[in-house]
């Protein structure tokens, strides 16, 4: 509990008769004193010079709890003569006593003009008292909202500025002067490309006392996208109903003196990643729906493919069937390609990561356009910074994504105005802390139109005419950003070109990675690995017996098994020195004919192979990590089948002779 006080000193004062101008001087000061402190030695000079008194002192609480804790004494000075009796006063506003006057009082004072000024004092004392608590209610509120990352304004009826904070006055790019006292529709008004998305609503989950009204807007350049909402300020009593606005005015509240309190909140980047996550969502959606087009696609491409290399090797044919032939086998290769785009459209993760710069691989992307860049009459202009970190991640599928990125925007910038500049820029920044790169890809081509811009990376959008393109190259971008745990974006203004913006984490340190599945194996040993016996395991019979003729090339004897079940009860009856596996089959499939394996049968785990279509599915590439055994993808050649064959027959055989070395020594 704290007090205001004036030093009770005793200060003298000269004896004089009151009259009227000197009761006019007095009050006039003591209501001039604009701090409690200056009010309460106005008050005590005007008491000593009205009533004569020798001496004198104001006590003032800041509320009237800290009048009960007793009446602090009048000190008097050793040395000083004492002529007279203390008298006390009161200092009581409305039934609330504010402070206390104390006086050495002479002989023949006027107690009733004490008296008198003692309510003046008190009058005065409570309306300063609830000024200065009104100002410093008025700093702290300032105070809090200037604290406030959302723009805060209050405005009257008619959609004037009364109070308002920092954060707005920031977000329009004005100075707090330049915004108090104007209309909110004008200053709106004034933002550069002002769009309204939402016209003003009733907000229905808010409470309804406080007649919420939501809208949202976007301005800028790049695109800011706020929402505002304004909530009605109602005096106790009073219901005020408003009216509905109208798109672009604010609305026009009934009743004088209505007020509106209104936040404004960017939800810019909130509206990004909300898009990007909802992207990322229908990606992997469509990943796995491509992942198992793609496995169903290489089954009856690997048996084209295979029959069409197996008849190619027969000197026999005819030379206009050869070609037949060829050209069967040329597409059906071409088809193969076009599935493993869609099966790295489908990718969710990197099997290939290596530390790399991010300006060499901008600049590889570059040379791979080239010669299209000077037919087309497009200028690079690059600006790599050199304090950028090094990415650990796939360097290829990264340049895919820039290259993707030039590409269309050499075709944009050509058909635009036939020639053109694209700028490629490389700054470092930081992600959650951690150092990054930001990379900028620009061109000065038309732009994005706004109802096209927040559809770049929907898969199988474009805008290209039909037959120029798939619309994959934006999504296959945002999944492969996604998958180095960056972030990818587009910014444009309609005949301004656009810009496309990537965010990478820089290098945490060193990973070790073993891809199974693009191991060369070492060539065959002659002799070590002939006509041996090879259980085979696969759900479609025209792939079975392609292997089967494949390998009956090297005299092997093949075994056929259309699921983990068959295979099991034909390794019940004997053993094989190699089995050819598919991963995904009806009833007992390859991850649980594996796990079998591993208990019953783990002498057999070095003699697996696996032949699969779908090594991009995340399940998949899992169990292949897992299992950490030798796969081979479908389609596949003919001669890398005989390869990899006899390369695990001779790493068998040369662990079997190992063994029985042991056992002899």
């Amino acid at each position: 509990m704290s007090s205001l006080s004036m030093n009770s000193s005793l200060v003298s004062a000269p004896l004089s008769q009151p009259d009227f101008s000197l009761w006019t001087r007095i009050t006039l000061a003591i209501l001039a004193a604009p701090t409690l402190a200056e009010l309460q030695q106005a008050a005590l000079e005007g008491v000593l010079e009205l009533s004569g008194a020798s001496a004198g002192a104001i006590t003032l609480w800041r509320d009237e709890i800290e009048a009960d804790e007793g009446i602090p004494p009048l000190q008097i000075p050793a040395g000083f003569e004492f002529n007279g009796a203390r008298r006390e006063w009161d200092l009581a506003w409305e039934g609330t006593v504010l402070g206390r006057l104390s006086l050495v009082w002479p002989d023949g004072g006027d107690v009733a003009a004490v008296t008198a000024l003692c309510e003046q004092i008190a009058a005065v004392t409570a309306k300063t008292q609830m000024f200065e608590q009104l100002q410093h209610i008025k700093r702290e509120w300032q105070a809090m909202l200037d604290g406030m990352i959302d723009g805060v304004y209050v405005c009257d009826a008619q959609g004037v500025i009364l109070r308002a904070n920092r954060a707005l006055a920031m977000m329009l790019g004005l100075e707090i002067s330049e915004v108090l006292g104007h209309h909110r529709d004008d200053l709106w008004g004034r933002l550069p490309e002002y769009t309204v998305l939402r016209p003003w609503q009733t907000l229905e989950i808010a409470p309804s006392h406080l007649a919420p009204r939501i809208t949202e807007f976007r301005c800028g350049r790049p695109d800011r996208v706020f929402v505002e909402m304004a909530f009605e300020l109602r005096s106790a009593g009073i219901s005020l109903d408003a009216e509905v606005p109208t798109d672009g005015q604010m609305e026009q509240a009934q009743g004088k003196g209505e007020r509106r309190l209104c936040v404004l909140h960017d939800v810019t980047e909130s509206r990004r990643l909300q898009e990007q996550l909802l992207q990322s969502e229908k990606l992997a959606a469509l990943g796995e729906l491509t992942s198992g087009v793609a496995h169903e696609l290489n089954n009856p491409l690997a048996t084209v493919v295979g029959y069409a290399e197996l008849l190619d090797l027969d000197r026999n044919l005819p030379e206009n069937v050869r070609r037949k032939v060829g050209t069967i086998h040329q597409e059906a290769t071409r088809a193969s390609h076009i599935v493993q785009n869609l099966l790295a459209y489908a990718r969710r993760s990197s099997p290939e990561k290596d530390f790399f710069s991010v300006s060499e691989i901008l600049q590889i992307a570059v040379e791979m356009r080239r010669y299209q860049l000077q037919t087309d009459d497009v200028r690079i202009v690059t600006d790599f910074s050199t304090s950028v970190p090094q990415i650990w991640g796939d360097a290829l599928q990264l340049q895919q994504v820039f290259f993707n990125i030039i590409s269309n925007a050499v075709q944009a910038v050509q058909s635009w105005r036939g020639s053109g500049e694209i700028r490629l820029s490389t700054h470092p920044t930081t992600m959650g802390g951690a150092p990054a790169v930001r990379i900028v890809i620009e061109d000065n081509g038309p732009g994005i139109a706004p109802e096209h811009l927040r559809r770049v990376f929907d898969p199988f959008f474009t805008t290209k005419p039909t037959g120029e393109g798939t619309g994959l190259g934006m999504s296959i971008a945002l999944r492969i950003v996604s998958n180095h745990e960056g972030l990818i974006w587009a910014e444009s203004r309609l005949g301004h070109g656009a810009r496309f913006i990537i965010e990478l984490p820089g290098a945490a340190g060193t990973e070790s990675f073993v891809n199974q599945t693009q191991t060369e194996p070492l060539p065959p040993t002659p002799g070590a690995s002939e006509g041996r016996r090879i259980l085979v395991i696969d759900d479609e019979e025209p792939v079975v017996m392609l292997i089967s003729e494949i390998l009956a090339l090297d005299g092997h004897e093949v075994t056929p098994a259309f699921n983990g079940a068959e295979a099991l009860a034909l390794l019940k009856a004997g053993d094989y020195d190699l089995i050819l596996s598919d991963v995904r089959m009806p009833a007992v499939g390859g991850p649980t004919f594996f796990e079998i394996l591993q208990t019953t049968r783990p002498d057999l785990l070095p003699k697996v192979i696996f032949v699969t279509g779908d090594t991009m599915s995340h399940s998949t590439q899992e169990f292949l990590q897992r299992a950490s055994r030798p796969v081979l993808p479908k389609p596949f050649d003919p001669e890398r089948l005989r390869v990899m064959v006899a390369d695990n027959l001779r790493a068998t055989a040369e662990e079997g002779e190992k063994g029985r070395r042991g056992e002899g020594e």
